[in-house]
């Protein structure tokens, strides 16, 4: 930590802080004494706890305000949009004092398992994950074959009704960038919208399969297996090894990741969303910055991946000894390579189109998409919700708004107490991730954008903890809810 009266430097010595400075030996004194760094540490303590929440909170208030004057929506619209302004300020205030005891307290020692253990639990959960994804996809994929069955009888092969099933939404879409790559003319010119990295990993593997379908499938299996496990070694840093496990299982079993087991890019961006902060975790920052600019050449949001990587460096840059300039270059740096992954598809949209931003337009006028006030969407899906019951259009209301209120009222209440439990790079991730996420003007994947938020299951890990019913019941009720959510989308509801 750098001061900024003179070029000292500071470091926690277990029982004592010291100031070392460049000059002799002798200068070295307590740094109790050392009035900039108390100046230093009172500055972050104002405004992270004094200045901060409630300066967020009055801007959270003011928006929603000056929204709401010139909103145009139904009172329970209004009411559903304040709700999820109120759960989101909860969120914030609980936030700003944990990030602060992240800063400034120490990092809980988990048990030492001993050597025979941690031999043990470095093969056994691994392949226990494996199998678990494994089994898990099969039943996924004999459930939908069986809704199908019902509802239409047989109509060929499991394998010919797979793709029907499963090639679906924007997985064509991907599968056609990996043959064709961006083109300019027709409808598939809209396919700019879609991010690189899937389509070119699909490329690559159908040169050893032969189906552009086929290795989609693969891909997104063999990530879900690296995402179940990298989940897993994340969540061990600071839990239990079961612990970690349960939470690990929970990312599988959220209603909207089926999709996970899809030709889709979800399980490939919680795989580099987990790597990317497991890396920083272990402090290597540049291999971080790696991983989190595969995930924004992934999709759009990998850029968010920017907000807990600086929170981690910062986290150790506050906590630990006297970081080199090249250490503090590399935190640097691998956050800002976060980046590169976005700057890669800008460039792309600009080679391939004339302009770097191509896609924003195209997201507007085909798919009335464009970044908005979270609490706004709380308030139109509300409105469409209750239009389309009363038009007796279930497959739109049930289908589409309720499923995406459900989910995002209820990360938010899972959140909320959440926030005192996570790191503060998790929680700080899941709040910026939410916003955006579900602040899309036209928001359809509610459920299928939360599902690979991996807060969200480590905080469920901790809230549940020591609590084999409460787990049990939370496993049944999610993976019930996960069934539905498939049935829905096999009989043709429009889940996306």
């Amino acid at each position: 930590m750098v001061g900024s009266c003179c070029p000292i430097f500071f470091y926690w010595n277990f029982s004592a802080f010291y100031l070392y400075s460049p000059y002799p030996s002798f200068l070295a004194v307590p740094l109790a004494y050392v009035p900039c760094y108390n100046a230093y540490m009172n500055m972050i303590e104002k405004i992270l706890i004094k200045y901060a929440p409630p300066i967020l909170l009055i801007g959270l208030g003011g928006w929603f305000g000056v929204w709401a004057f010139g909103a145009g929506y139904s009172a329970m619209a209004i009411a559903a949009a304040a709700l999820s302004t109120g759960l989101f300020g909860l969120c914030i205030a609980r936030f700003f004092p944990a990030l602060h005891t992240g800063l400034t307290g120490e990092e809980a020692l988990l048990p030492d398992p001993g050597i025979r253990a941690s031999r043990f639990d470095r093969r056994h959960p691994w392949a226990v994950i494996a199998l678990r994804v494994i089994l898990l996809h099969i039943i996924l994929y004999a459930a939908a074959y069986s809704f199908d069955l019902a509802k239409n009888g047989y109509s060929g092969g499991m394998l010919d009704t797979m793709a029907r099933l499963w090639n679906r939404t924007d997985a064509p879409h991907y599968q056609g960038i990996a043959q064709n790559w961006y083109v300019t003319e027709g409808d598939p010119r809209l396919h700019i919208v879609f991010f690189p990295l899937y389509p070119l990993l699909t490329k690559l593997f159908n040169f050893a399969v032969g189906n552009y379908f086929a290795s989609a499938m693969v891909i997104s299996n063999l990530c879900a297996i690296g995402a179940g496990i990298m989940a897993y070694e994340l969540a061990a840093l600071d839990m239990e090894r079961k612990d970690a496990l349960f939470a690990s299982t929970l990312l599988s079993v959220f209603p909207g990741s089926f999709f996970l087991a899809a030709p889709m890019t979800e399980s490939l961006f919680l795989l580099l969303s987990l790597s990317c902060l497991f890396c920083a975790r272990k402090k290597k920052y540049l291999l971080s910055g790696g991983f989190g600019a595969l995930a924004a050449f992934t999709r759009s949001v990998g850029l968010l991946l920017i907000a807990p990587i600086f929170i981690e460096a910062l986290t150790d840059h506050v906590r630990n000894k006297p970081l080199s300039s090249r250490a503090i270059a590399s935190r640097l740096g691998g956050t800002a390579m976060i980046a590169l992954g976005t700057a890669g598809y800008l460039l792309i949209n600009h080679l391939v189109t004339g302009s770097a931003f191509t896609f924003l337009k195209y997201q507007s006028e085909h798919w009335s998409q464009q970044l908005g006030p979270f609490f706004g969407t709380a308030a139109y899906q509300t409105d469409l919700l209750l239009k389309n019951i009363i038009t007796g259009d279930a497959k739109m209301a049930y289908g589409l708004f309720l499923p995406n209120l459900l989910c995002a009222f209820g990360f938010l209440g899972l959140l909320i107490p959440s926030m005192k439990k996570l790191r503060p790079a998790y929680s700080g991730y899941a709040l910026v991730y939410f916003a955006v996420t579900i602040g899309c003007t036209w928001l359809l994947s509610g459920p299928r954008y939360l599902a690979v938020c991996f807060p969200l299951a480590f905080g469920i890990a901790e809230l549940t903890k020591g609590k084999k019913f409460l787990r049990a019941a939370a496993l049944l009720l999610l993976a019930a809810s996960m069934l539905i959510y498939l049935w829905m989308f096999i009989s043709g509801y429009p889940i996306y």
